[in-house]
């Protein structure tokens, strides 16, 4: 289970007369406190990743983009018309895939951005 129990989010004055209570719970809360820092830790740096592997993304679609219009262009001027046409409808597909990430992934921008907040 990657959530803590309810109990472990409760404020809990340790400085009460009983003493034995605190040295009991002691090692439980230190426990729960490391895990749920190592979980948040986590969640950060997926965030981080997420976040370039999107930009990598779009990136990788333009750069494909280019490529085959350079290979239309190339197929153009050996006058081989079916080749051209080929690497035309190519680099338009990645040139829609790039518009289509874009628009998808500043949705998400927005909503990661808000998360990190947090």
């Amino acid at each position: 289970n990657e959530s803590l129990a309810w109990f472990w989010s409760v404020e809990v004055d340790l400085g009460g007369p009983d003493q034995s209570w605190n040295e009991e719970c002691e090692f439980p809360l230190a426990f729960h406190w490391l895990r749920a820092k190592a979980l948040r830790d986590r969640w950060r740096e997926e965030m981080l990743l997420v976040t370039f592997e999107m930009d990598w993304t779009c990136k990788f679609f333009l750069w494909k983009t280019t490529i085959w219009g350079e290979h239309m262009q190339e197929s153009l001027e050996k006058r081989l018309p079916g080749h051209g046409c080929y690497a035309g409808r190519q680099s338009h597909m990645y040139s829609l895939l790039a518009q289509d990430a874009q628009a998808a992934f500043q949705d998400l921008q927005n909503v990661l951005i808000e998360a990190g907040d947090e």
